[in-house]
């Protein structure tokens, strides 16, 4: 292969990487998004931050997993995420009635989700 062949592939392919970086992170839009698992407690749940000291947090809901472990994360994480305590939390779905289980046992229950807010 010749020296200006070469060049030229090269130049295809890091404009191609550059063009694919460019565009994740337009698409991110700075906001920072992640799922992750926790392997202790068998949960999953997606954090993303939405501006400096302002999470939003989901934990996502299973058959196997009962409203109390998904509440206790979610405080849990909070503190994690805040690093201290006085932060506020906003519910914004995902709160299981008190007789839920009870009425309907088969009820899969939806993910819970709030906006964490942390003291500055």
């Amino acid at each position: 292969m010749t020296a200006r062949f070469l060049t030229v592939l090269l130049t295809v392919v890091l404009t191609g990487m550059l063009t694919t970086i460019l565009m994740g992170c337009m698409a991110n839009n700075g906001k920072t998004s992640s799922t992750h698992w926790d392997f202790d407690h068998n949960i999953q749940f997606e954090q993303k931050l939405i501006k400096s000291n302002f999470y939003y947090l989901k934990v996502h809901s299973t058959s196997k997993t009962h409203f109390s472990t998904l509440a206790t994360f979610l405080m849990r994480r909070s503190l994690q995420l805040c690093k201290s305590y006085g932060f506020k939390i906003e519910v914004l779905q995902g709160v299981e009635g008190v007789n839920d289980s009870e009425g309907l046992p088969n009820l899969i229950m939806g993910s819970l989700a709030a906006n964490i807010e942390c003291k500055p």
